[in-house]
Parts: C-alpha cells; sequence; structure tokens
C-alpha cells in the first residue's frame, strides 16, 4: 500500500514551527512590558500562514466561467485551509490556447500546470522539446497517493514518451468510439432513424434530408470524424493519429496508403458535404462552433461517445441531442492522451503542483466547486443532482482531474459513472497502444511530414478538393519531406515494441 504524502514537506514544518516560537517570545516579552497583546486578525499567526501559502497557477483551455471571482475566493479558502497553497486557475479561449502556450513555454513564462492532449497543446511534442517536467515513480508515489491508487497502471503506457511520463493523467471515459449527435428536434421532424445509419451512405442521406428541411441553418458541424475508426468493425492503429503511418495487424508492417485506400467512401461523403452546403463555407478555418451550436444551427455534429453525453450537449447548448456510435470502444494511444495535465519543467514548485493536482484529483468537495461553482449561487442541489442556475459557473470536468468526482446532473442517468467505468473495462486495447516514436533520429524529417499533413488535413476532412486529386499531390510532397526515411525508422522501432511485448 501507498502511504498519503502530508502536504507539508518537512522542512517547511520547521519553518512554520520556528516562526510560532519566535512570535511566541515576541509576545511574552511584549506583555512583560505591559504592551496590550496583539490581536489575533492582524497577529503573527494569521501572517504566517499567509506567508507559507503556496500558488499554482494552472493553464487550462475554455472560456473564463461566470462568477469567476467569488468561486475562485472559496476555493482557495478551503484549500489554503487544507494544503497551504491556493489556486491561480487560468482560462485561454481555445482559438488562442495552442499559440499562447506555445509562447509560455518557449517564453518562459510563469505557470505551474496546463492542459495538454494529443489534440490541443500537443502532448507528445511539448514533452520532446523539453517543455514538461518527466514525472518519475519515485515522483508520483510521494506526491500523487490519490491518482496511483485510482489509475490502472497499464493506461500509463499511453503516455510514456521515449520511456517516460510528461502529464498526470485526468480521469474520464478512457476509450475512444466514434459517433454522431443530432438536434433532436430535427431527428423528430424529419423522422431520422439513428439507429439505421451504418454508413457513410446513409449519414450522407440524413444531411440531404436535414439541408432540405432547414435551409439557412447546416447539416453537420465542424467536428472531425476519425477516418481511422469510425463505420469500421475494427479500428486501423495509425502512429500518433497519422494516416500516412497506418499499421497493417495481418503483416505487421507499415503502410502510407492502407487508411486512405480504406477510406475513399469517407473522403467522397466529405466531398459531398461541402459541394451541397451541408457544412459552412468557412468550416476549415472555425475555431469554435459552441456559439452556433447553442443558436441551433447546426443539424448534428461529430462526437466522441460516452455515457451521459446528451446530457452534457444539453447543458452546453440549452438544447436535446440524439446521439449515436459509429463504431467500436477502443482504448488508443490518442484516446488515452486526449485530457492530460502537465507540469512546467520550470516551475518554482514541481513537487507542490503535483500535490495540488493530486489534492484535486482525491477531493470531491474541491472538484464539485471546480466543476460546478458555488451551491445557491451556480446551481442547487435537487434530490442530490446539479441543477444549473443561468448564468453561472460552468467548467469542464474532464479537464480538471477526476471527473467521476462530479455530482449527478439532473437528467444524467443513474449510473452513468458506473456505465463509463464498464466502458473502460471492456474497450479493446489499440493494436498499437502504448508506442510512442522515438522521433530523434527523425526529427527533420518527420516534423517536415507532419507540415505536410497538416497542409492537407482538413482539405481532405472537409472536402475541400477532390481527395481524388489532393491524395496523389499530398503523397508526392510527403515522399519528398522524407517519408521513406520516416517509415523505415518507425517500422524499426515498432518491430522492437512488439517483441518486447
Amino acid at each position: 500500500m501507498r502511504k498519503n504524502k502530508p502536504y507539508f514537506e518537512e522542512d517547511t514544518m520547521k519553518k512554520m514551527l520556528s516562526t510560532l516560537l519566535a512570535a511566541t517570545m515576541c509576545l511574552t516579552a511584549f506583555a512583560s512590558c505591559g504592551a496590550e497583546p496583539t490581536s489575533k486578525e492582524e497577529g503573527p499567526d494569521s501572517t504566517v500562514g499567509e506567508a507559507e501559502n503556496t500558488k499554482i497557477i494552472w493553464m487550462v483551455r475554455g472560456s473564463e466561467p461566470k462568477n469567476y471571482e467569488s468561486v475562485m475566493a472559496a476555493i482557495n479558502k478551503k484549500m489554503a485551509q487544507d494544503i497551504n497553497m491556493t489556486l491561480d486557475l487560468r482560462f485561454i479561449e481555445p482559438g488562442d490556447f495552442n499559440t499562447k502556450m506555445q509562447m509560455a513555454m518557449a517564453g518562459g513564462d510563469e505557470w505551474d500546470l496546463c492542459f495538454t492532449s494529443a489534440w490541443a497543446n500537443n502532448y507528445v511534442n511539448a514533452a520532446g522539446k523539453g517543455a514538461l517536467l518527466e514525472l518519475t515513480d519515485e515522483m508520483l508515489n510521494k506526491n500523487a497517493p490519490n491518482i496511483m491508487a485510482t489509475i490502472p497502471e497499464n493506461l500509463w503506457d499511453g503516455i510514456r514518451v521515449n520511456g517516460g511520463i510528461y502529464a498526470l493523467l485526468n480521469y474520464q471515459v478512457m476509450y475512444d468510439q466514434s459517433g454522431y449527435a443530432m438536434l433532436k428536434s430535427a431527428v423528430d421532424e424529419c423522422e431520422i432513424d439513428v439507429n439505421a445509419i451504418k454508413n457513410w451512405d446513409n449519414l450522407t442521406a440524413a444531411f440531404a434530408t436535414f439541408h432540405e428541411k432547414y435551409p439557412g441553418k447546416y447539416s453537420n458541424g465542424i467536428g472531425k470524424f476519425d477516418l481511422a475508426m469510425t463505420f469500421r468493425d475494427k479500428p486501423i492503429a495509425t502512429v500518433m493519429s497519422l494516416p500516412f503511418l497506418a499499421y497493417d495487424e495481418q503483416t505487421g508492417k507499415i503502410s502510407n496508403t492502407m487508411l486512405f485506400e480504406n477510406s475513399e467512401d469517407a473522403l467522397k461523403a466529405a466531398k459531398t458535404w461541402k459541394d451541397e452546403g451541408y457544412v459552412p463555407v468557412d468550416v476549415a478555418t472555425m475555431q469554435d462552433d459552441s456559439a452556433m451550436m447553442r443558436e441551433g444551427m447546426f443539424m448534428s455534429r461529430y462526437e466522441r461517445q460516452k455515457p451521459g453525453l446528451e446530457v452534457a450537449l444539453k447543458a452546453l447548448t440549452g438544447h436535446d441531442w440524439v446521439t449515436f456510435p459509429c463504431g467500436q470502444k477502443v482504448i488508443n494511444t490518442n484516446a488515452v492522451q486526449s485530457t492530460l495535465t502537465g507540469v512546467n519543467v520550470n516551475s518554482k514548485n514541481p513537487e507542490k503542483a503535483i500535490q495540488m493536482f493530486d489534492y484535486v484529483f482525491g477531493n470531491k468537495e474541491i472538484s464539485n466547486m471546480l466543476f460546478f461553482g458555488l451551491e445557491g449561487q451556480d446551481y442547487e442541489l435537487v434530490n442530490g443532482r446539479v441543477k444549473k442556475i443561468e448564468n453561472g459557473w460552468s467548467a469542464p470536468a474532464w479537464m480538471l482531474g477526476n471527473q467521476f468526482n462530479a455530482y449527478l446532473m439532473e437528467d444524467d442517468p443513474e449510473d452513468v459513472w458506473e456505465k463509463t467505468m464498464e466502458g473502460n473495462a471492456e474497450a479493446q486495447l489499440d493494436a498499437l497502444f502504448g508506442f510512442v516514436p522515438d522521433r530523434t533520429p527523425i526529427e527533420t524529417e518527420l516534423a517536415q511530414c507532419e507540415a505536410v499533413w497538416g497542409e492537407y488535413k482538413d482539405i481532405l476532412y472537409y472536402g475541400l478538393q477532390d481527395y481524388k486529386t489532393v491524395l496523389p499531390e499530398m503523397m508526392d510532397k510527403l515522399e519528398k519531406a522524407g517519408l521513406e526515411k520516416v517509415t523505415a525508422e518507425i517500422q524499426s522501432q515498432v518491430d522492437a515494441f512488439m517483441a518486447a511485448k
């Protein structure tokens, strides 16, 4: 059994005791001279408590919630009492997050914790560039007892970079499952049977119905579907979610073209959606579609499936949604890396930062204050369930430690957390789960190939051009960027990884 680490370091305790002893001697001296004792509010006790509080700066992706000052004041009051720390929780708008975090990492800005993932503020890149602190087993066992007692051991393999761990796992739904959400009012009015949507043609037909019924609105939002998972009986494993580095389980080989060759229906559908106006003209450059979702402008959106998703979407948009899966549950490296919290390699208080995260992770009261704000101000508890108050605090639980600490929402299924745990347990492991390549021998070539994919990704996913023309052009650029060398090195590493399993 691991022992919980005290939140006061031994040297800190010694300093506090020394200060208190000195303060007691001073008070005795004043009393002997006839001076009146100092009041509790003004005395050394309160000064010491304030001086010993460690402030931790935590950068997260999202808009700053309503009632920020009052909620954070309450959170910090409890944190100061419990662990002698305070939290400076900084929200960065989604459209600015990647750029601002890259600047913060490169510029040596002061921060301690940050959101990082496979899809925003890229975790592998940040770890590879030395921006995140490596978290050793000793450091985790010493400073994060709640996390280490909760997270299944095998999930840590999904976030190793060159054998090291550079982030703390936010605990939530750990599997990935592709699917869609459709506006319930539109589904009902158009008599769409979502359970009959089994392939890309079925989905496109539903979009055509929405387009005809709701002129001036859009059949689909900006979420990118997953080529490797959507409408497949078995997902295709890829390296770092790069489709030109797909893994053929039958041959054990890395293929540059296999995924694209098996995705013609998806790419054709994306082109149709764009040509027919099922998606906005500027779909590829839109950074955030939440406002348009609230306005009811989108009839559907690609959504990673999970228990309670419909309730979460209603809370986000104010509308009822119908959700349905379009693939199997799978735990892949990308899914485990979908929500992480990294520690700044230059943090002045790295162990304290880990301790704070672990405290939040293991404390239901603090977790729910971070998730929902203050009872009576931001929400009401009705029969033990959260009923949100208009214009109240709202923050993404899946980004802030342990989502399983959250109170149930009004409409949440009673067993939402049990179902989530069941999904985590029953999901199949991806063929390449835990494989993260060592970029060192191919850093230049791999970066160049990633840049080429970045140039063409939206063109393919959003159907901006004919994929039959785009794919040969892209593959030619990838070859010139060094794809052959990248593939050979990745193949060698995958062979070694498989041999060691």
